[in-house]
């Protein structure tokens, strides 16, 4: 527990500014870095990130769904059903299983938030001061567990449901 808390002190101070957390303190943090061209989005980028699942990621997440139901945990059915129609009008703010909390160009919060765990998934772009022609992209994953439950759904289902990058 020790080891995991100093491992994520140091991960926070390599991260960008205006990234979001799912809380002050978590249980778990990873963050992915890559570069990426300069005209796209925090959200396109998402949509390029989770468009192609792959089978044995559906297969996981079944898996999931399946490990977690007798928690009381709702099924998440993986990176299906993205109801693009509805985001570009306004009409929700979810994608997937996600909460959008933040949408600007350069950065996409999402949350999700129950009475085991919650998750949150922050796209940040920002300049590549070393290389003008692109831009840095940021992926980070927190997770603060409120229970037992939420330590096993975590180690059950989140750990299978990281945001896949082709």
């Amino acid at each position: 527990m020790i080891n995991r808390q100093k491992t994520i002190s140091k991960m926070l101070i390599e991260l960008p500014d205006n990234v979001t957390l799912v809380a002050e303190k978590s249980d778990y943090l990873d963050c992915q870095k890559k570069e990426i061209c300069k005209n796209i989005t925090a959200y396109e980028t998402y949509k390029v990130m989770t468009s192609n699942q792959p089978e044995w990621l559906r297969m996981l997440f079944n898996l999931r769904d399946v490990l977690v139901k007798p928690a009381g945990v709702r099924a998440i059915q993986g990176f299906t059903n993205l109801d693009e129609d509805k985001y570009k009008s306004g009409q929700i703010n979810t994608v997937h299983f996600f909460t959008i909390t933040e949408d600007t160009a350069d950065k996409l919060t999402l949350i999700v938030k129950d009475s085991h765990l919650d998750v949150c998934v922050c796209v940040r772009i920002t300049e590549n001061t070393s290389n003008p022609t692109k831009n840095l992209l940021y992926l980070v994953a927190s997770v603060r567990n409120h229970n037992f439950w939420g330590a096993f759904v975590y180690v059950a289902g989140f750990s299978t449901s990281s945001v896949y990058c082709p």
